[in-house]
């Protein structure tokens, strides 16, 4: 009873942080603008609190591998800011950003219950709904746009990017949120939720052509053939003829597409662009083979905002840069045994329900994945807690589902 009461007075921090992006957004506006960079620290160390006080009171949770992963790389990053006491404020700032919010899968198995979890995707999925209705009223009134975005300007509209300011990453937003919509469609049995989704994952698909980011539709089409090849692989097949008639029929996409294979585009892209911003990231990891340049030191927003360093444009490229070979390998092997668990418990799955949901879930999470490959994806906080916070959600389920072992 006491332990159902904690959980039960700690549901709303977690709910805000299933609707991270407006609330986010919201805190930051005069006069919440004191603890909008603050406040997701704040839930974590609540959460940190009531998630001791129920191990202490003998709630012990299922210990999958990606916990143990998680608290070595935790515990890398530790010895990462040991290793740069010379900049302790950038190491700090940079540990924040590539170790802080892995950290709720650490903690959320002690304070949330199952029958929050389908409650708490519902909330992520209709936060994306009210997202993509604020992104299609930017592409419907065409929405300024800021000149570096403007790479095709001659053929859209604009750009569309909602709250987070950023075609890329409203993009990878919309890419990470699809499988997901997609599952509750068909996850839901009341009618009217069902077709709520349903627009949901359309204006989802439309905000996701409309922000013209080409790395967030590879993400948002491999998430697609994820679910589509975990529910039914013949509506693979359909997925496929839908992007190729996407490519062939919408002229915009067409053209975006077609400058990906024109010779001026890769010339830019080794002299100045995305290929050589990987490869100074190399030449910088080269300094410390092992190691790297230190946390927050290259290629992402702590070395842009403490050194004037640019993006790297590539999540992995900035961790090599900044963390070397050891940091890399560390954060990889992380993200693998986390995939690797939640699709596990998705084949177990009996509910056949759920089993499409986590599905879903799990397809959302290799979208992110991928993106991250030309994209700083993680370095825009509610990605990176959305991210851990959906898979967990997973853990979670399939901690209570199986029973609960060491």
């Amino acid at each position: 009873m006491g332990e159902s009461a904690q959980v039960g007075r700690l549901r709303w921090p977690i709910y805000l942080l299933a609707g991270f992006p407006i609330v986010d957004y919201f805190l930051h506006i005069y006069p919440w603008g004191i603890i909008g960079a603050s406040w997701d620290k704040i839930v974590l160390v609540v959460v940190a609190f009531y998630a001791l006080r129920s191990y202490m009171h003998g709630g012990r949770r299922t210990v999958y591998p990606t916990h143990r992963a998680v608290l070595f790389i935790a515990v890398l990053g530790l010895m990462y800011i040991l290793m740069d006491m010379g900049y302790s404020t950038v190491a700090f700032a940079g540990y924040r950003i590539d170790y802080m919010y892995m950290l709720y899968s650490l903690l959320l198995p002690y304070v949330v219950d199952r029958e929050d979890i389908v409650p708490l995707l519902k909330v992520m999925v209709f936060t994306g709904f009210l997202m993509s209705m604020q992104g299609l009223y930017e592409y419907a009134t065409r929405a300024p746009m800021s000149p570096a975005w403007n790479v095709i300007s001659e053929h859209v509209r604009t750009r569309v990017y909602s709250l987070f300011g950023s075609p890329n990453i409203f993009g990878d937003y919309a890419a990470f949120l699809l499988p997901t919509t997609i599952s509750m469609v068909l996850y839901e049995r009341h009618k009217g939720q069902r077709v709520m989704y349903a627009v949901a994952t359309v204006f989802l698909a439309l905000c996701l052509l409309f922000t013209f980011t080409r790395g967030a539709w590879i993400a948002g089409f491999v998430g697609v053939l994820v679910l589509t090849w975990l529910y039914d692989k013949r509506y693979t097949v359909a997925a496929v003829v839908v992007a190729v008639l996407a490519v062939l029929l919408v002229h915009s996409v067409q053209v975006r597409i077609e400058e990906f294979f024109s010779p001026v585009y890769w010339y830019q892209t080794f002299a100045n662009g995305r290929i050589a911003r990987w490869l100074n990231a190399y030449d910088q990891m080269t300094g410390n083979p092992l190691f790297g340049d230190g946390l927050g030191r290259y290629g992402g927003a702590v070395a842009s905002k403490y050194f004037g360093v640019p993006y790297v444009d590539g999540y992995y490229a900035k961790t090599l840069a900044e963390t070397g070979l050891v940091g890399l390998i560390a954060f990889v092997a992380v993200l693998f045994v986390y995939l690797r668990d939640v699709f596990r418990i998705w084949r177990k799955a009996t509910d056949p329900r759920m089993k499409i949901l986590l599905a879903g879930v799990f397809s959302s999470l290799v979208a992110v994945v991928t993106h991250n490959l030309i994209e700083n994806v993680f370095e825009e906080p509610a990605m990176n807690m959305l991210f851990w916070l959906a898979g967990t959600l997973v853990l979670i389920y399939g901690a209570q589902e199986v029973g609960q072992r060491d």
